[in-house]
């Protein structure tokens, strides 16, 4: 594993301890990244969906302004929240 997929690991595990209602998101490549796709955990109590796909993005965003390499690595891939 790169660097770079260590710090989007690091950074996505973040965003799942910060939204516990997030089960999982998609991440889609159009002129620009766009996130879809979004599950959440109805029993969870969260906030409404714009504010949690506001987080996502905004995590992501921060992500490949931290690391720009990472907006490539980021597409066409689905995150999900491990249960053990």
């Amino acid at each position: 594993m790169t660097t770079h997929e260590h710090r989007i690991e690091a950074s996505i595990e973040a965003l799942f301890c910060r939204c516990p209602a997030l089960c999982g998101f998609t991440v889609q490549h159009t002129s620009a990244l766009f996130v879809s796709e979004i599950t959440v955990d109805p029993f969870a109590g969260w906030p409404a969906p714009d504010e949690l796909t506001h987080e996502i993005v905004t995590a992501l965003g921060e992500l490949i302004e931290e690391c720009p390499e990472a907006r490539e690595l980021l597409r066409e891939r689905t995150f999900a929240r491990t249960f053990h």
